[in-house]
């Protein structure tokens, strides 16, 4: 009979472990293609993550982070830091094409002075700071995320895995993430570090459209009448064109991944051939060369029903407590 009272406080921890919040960082490059909004998002209203930084990423980068901060703002969540990523690709220039998005953003739109850190420098010391491992979800390209990894060795056993949207596995096809910077998705990929891969196999299957759309359009909150806003913005007077929900997927792999199916293998960014570049060449894990450890998984189907549904739920609710 002794015994029982162990047991069951071994039990209870258990429970409380098995309940604990997932710490990640997100990176991404909101403000171009309408899913990097609709992906802050669903990180913020799902309670199953603990959003400890934002950082932004290539090009418009301190814009980008306005409005990141403005999204934030939104849904009561100004506590989280917020950095500003590198504008420049390792070896590409900067683009300078604007973003309709960025139009919801006024003069008083300004960020806190911590947020014009590198967002590196913010990866890094989240990392360092947190009692256990992070997952980073890049919804972006890689260029933040290699830098971190560049920055020395005592960073990656701080990464439990890396749960990013990138890539074409089994389509020939150069996906913009990985393209934009292929040297930095080549240091990511090549780095040992687990990583769940959600690239255009799937993310193609999860459109925003009909019913689907209208639900989202009719929340009364103000936070979702934000994310109307921005989607009529990125729609640029085309209400047919449905925003796809590439970066969304890969956050809500981050703490449900039975919505995918994967497979686990190795993957190889070709750099080094200008009508290739950015090419994600995918080997199975029994393909692989002799000692060579599988370190990433790749989306190979997804559940796009349960998918959605989760989407919308957590979309169309109020802005949730912290």
């Amino acid at each position: 009979m002794r015994k029982l009272p162990v047991l069951l406080v071994l039990l209870l921890g258990t429970a409380c472990w098995a309940q604990e919040r997932i710490p990640i960082i997100l990176d991404t490059d909101i403000g171009d293609d309408i899913d990097d909004a609709l992906a802050l998002a669903l990180a913020l209203q799902s309670p199953e993550l603990d959003v400890r930084a934002v950082t932004t990423v290539i090009d418009d980068t301190e814009t980008r982070t306005r409005l990141a901060w403005k999204e934030l703002g939104l849904y009561g969540r100004h506590d989280i830091p917020v950095a500003t990523g590198a504008s420049e690709p390792l070896l590409d220039p900067v683009r300078t094409t604007p973003a309709r998005q960025f139009e919801v953003l006024t003069d008083a739109d300004t960020v806190p002075e911590a947020a014009h850190r590198r967002a590196a420098d913010l990866i890094i010391d989240t990392l360092m700071a947190s009692p256990r491992p992070m997952t980073l979800v890049p919804i972006g390209p890689l260029t933040n995320i290699a830098l971190a990894l560049k920055s020395g060795p005592n960073v990656r056993p701080k990464i439990a895995r890396i749960v990013l949207m990138g890539g074409a596995f089994h389509m020939l096809y150069q996906e913009y993430n990985i393209w934009r910077d292929r040297v930095a998705a080549e240091i990511v990929f090549s780095s040992g570090v687990p990583i769940t891969a959600v690239g255009l196999d799937v993310t193609t299957r999860c459109k925003l459209e009909g019913a689907d759309l209208a639900r989202l359009r009719a929340a009364a909150n103000p936070a979702s009448r934000f994310l109307a806003k921005l989607i009529d913005l990125w729609q640029d007077g085309h209400p047919n064109q449905f925003p796809t929900l590439h970066d969304p997927l890969a956050v809500a792999a981050a703490f449900q991944p039975n919505l995918i199916e994967t497979q686990l293998g190795g993957v190889h960014v070709e750099t080094s051939c200008c009508v290739a570049n950015g090419l994600t060449m995918f080997k199975p894990a029994d393909e692989l060369p002799p000692g060579t450890k599988a370190t990433t998984l790749i989306a190979r189907d997804v559940n796009v029903r349960g998918f959605l549904d989760l989407f919308l739920t957590r979309l169309t609710a109020p802005p949730r407590a912290k």
